[in-house]
């Protein structure tokens, strides 16, 4: 499992491991380098956890079967209340009939890493910085609850006289609708090329609503991307 700085938070043991039936599931199976997703059926404490069968294209569904053998290492993780937990665990056995079913050992040991509010992930959003009364449209190229990182397309005599702590309006549909969708920031870091203006910006003020949609997408976005 891949560890990462000051994302550790704790580790529960096997008495302290709950979570809530159907739940989405990354399946990292030794011997197979695509990542594969399942859905939690169900589990027997101490005994066994269960889940849904996962699948891989059809050209691909021998290659899965050669490496469904009992004892084969999985290593699992999930989403639940803003953290990302993973386990690691065995292959039991896995059924077809009457449904298709993969069993798993029960896990010994339960990592949490929490998404904190400096979590940071890689994004390509469209986004409008506002300097004064003039926008620059652009991308969003990171993200984070406390911040982001866009890049504009400027031209070096048109790229505005800003500086480090001064105050720009950022604007996304990611952040809420309307005039909620637009955010004020401060500058913490500028960096200007030929044609191109990277902006590091802070969130002075995160309204609740922009919060948990930010929230959610970076949820979203680390079940795929850290996964």
């Amino acid at each position: 499992m891949t560890k990462r700085d000051n994302e550790r938070a704790d580790k529960t043991s096997p008495a302290e491991f709950e979570v809530a039936v159907g739940v989405k599931m990354s399946l990292d199976i030794r011997g197979i380098d695509e990542k594969l997703t399942s859905v939690l059926v169900g589990y027997c404490r101490g005994k066994y956890v269960v889940s849904q069968l996962p699948s891989l294209a059809e050209s691909n569904k021998e290659v899965l079967f050669q490496h469904l053998y009992a004892g084969n290492p999985i290593t699992v993780r999930y989403l639940d209340a803003g953290a990302v937990f993973g386990f690691r665990c065995e292959i039991i056995k896995y059924l077809f009939s009457p449904f298709p079913l993969l069993f798993l050992t029960f896990p010994l040991r339960v990592e949490s890493f929490n998404l904190r509010r400096h979590k940071r992930i890689s994004c390509l959003l469209p986004v409008s910085v506002c300097v004064g009364e003039t926008s620059y449209s652009g991308l969003m190229t990171d993200l984070s609850l406390s911040g982001c990182g866009v890049g504009l397309s400027i031209m070096r005599k048109y790229q505005p006289a800003i500086g480090v702590d001064d105050e720009v309006r950022l604007s996304c549909p990611l952040f809420g609708e309307n005039g909620d969708s637009t955010l004020n920031c401060q500058i913490k870091r500028a960096a200007a090329d030929a044609g191109k203006l990277e902006l590091g910006l802070k969130f002075t003020v995160l309204p609740e609503n922009s919060r948990q949609s930010i929230l959610s997408y970076i949820q979203s976005a680390a079940v795929i991307l850290d996964f």
